[in-house]
């Protein structure tokens, strides 16, 4: 860990959004009437907590059926890898546009341009439209960049659908990225990790009635993710909480992927809320972690080729 005990701003935030936050959100059902102005309050709730650096230059893109958005967060002068962000959001919220601080922040740490994904969400498209989107956006990546020089990364149902691509490319043999960055991912959709266990109750944000609702609208059929020995995967990192609903989640995920002979490390932060990582306005220990995926990145990608790839198209 750490820390023995998380930041004063942190419990704070934690216990405060348990008391609120959570109920509330428990008493919603994720329908047509609630996901609507859900969806508009996490959006402006990400923005709040995660405004974009200045100067931050973005890009749209609407381009063979891919949509999202390029960022380039101050000091993101490198241009021979990229990385590939897949929000979270329960599948069936958020959007590049509430990510945007997020992304920039990540491109700062790591130097590179960002592209937020604007994939699909549930349950207008259930599974699989968004795996399907993230594999497309990979493959359009590949276009620009070797998929050794593409990290991909995410936070919650983003850092599940990040961690499925990387096992599914490896059970077809395709090309894998450079590395994986997850942030509090979820693995098992069906709960079994994490009902039950201690954070089950303890996360400010999440509990188990939000959290079947949510995977519900996104499949009806839930799995989990279950990379094999002998798997060929990325190096990852796992950023998660000793707090938090998914905690567990990620402490199995890394035995799983290190179990396949794959490099895996993992980060367990106290006192912390799910996802903290998308609030660095308000939690402290956000910022710290940034830095640490960045310095991961730039241990797995070295130092930029003499020869560079493709460069982004300028904003």
């Amino acid at each position: 860990m750490s820390a023995e005990r998380g930041s004063l701003r942190a419990r704070t935030l934690r216990q405060l959004s348990a008391l609120t936050v959570r109920r509330l959100a428990a008493l919603a059902p994720v329908n047509a009437y609630t996901l609507a102005p859900s969806r508009l309050l996490i959006e402006q709730a990400m923005r709040a907590g995660a405004p974009p650096l200045r100067p931050t230059t973005t890009e749209s893109v609407d381009e063979d059926g891919i949509r999202g958005e390029w960022v380039r967060g101050p000091r993101a002068v490198r241009t021979d890898a990229v990385v590939l962000y897949v929000h979270g959001g329960g599948f069936v919220a958020g959007s590049v546009f509430g990510y945007r601080g997020v992304a920039s922040r990540l491109s700062t740490a790591t130097r590179l341009p960002v592209f937020t994904l604007d994939y699909r969400l549930a349950p207008e498209h259930p599974f699989p439209a968004a795996p399907s989107d993230v594999a497309a956006a990979f493959r359009w990546l590949t276009r620009r960049y070797s998929a050794d020089r593409i990290i991909l990364a995410g936070d919650s149902a983003g850092g599940f659908l990040a961690a499925h691509l990387a096992v599914e490319n490896a059970r077809a043999g395709l090309p894998e990225p450079g590395a994986l960055v997850l942030f509090s991912p979820i693995v098992d959709l069906s709960l079994t990790i994490a009902v039950g266990h201690r954070n089950q109750h303890r996360d400010g944000l999440l509990s188990t009635e939000i959290a079947r609702q949510a995977i519900a609208a996104f499949t009806t059929e839930p799995f989990d993710l279950r990379p094999v020995h002998g798997m060929r995967l990325p190096p990852t990192v796992i950023h998660a909480s000793d707090t938090e609903y998914f905690g567990a989640d990620a402490t199995e995920l890394a035995r799983r992927w290190q179990a396949t002979g794959a490099h895996c490390e993992l980060r367990v932060w106290p006192d912390q809320m799910h996802a903290f990582q998308t609030l660095p306005i308000v939690v402290p220990e956000s910022r710290t972690a940034y830095r640490a995926a960045a310095r991961f990145v730039a241990t797995h990608l070295g130092t930029a080729p003499a020869v560079m790839t493709q460069k982004v198209p300028a904003s």
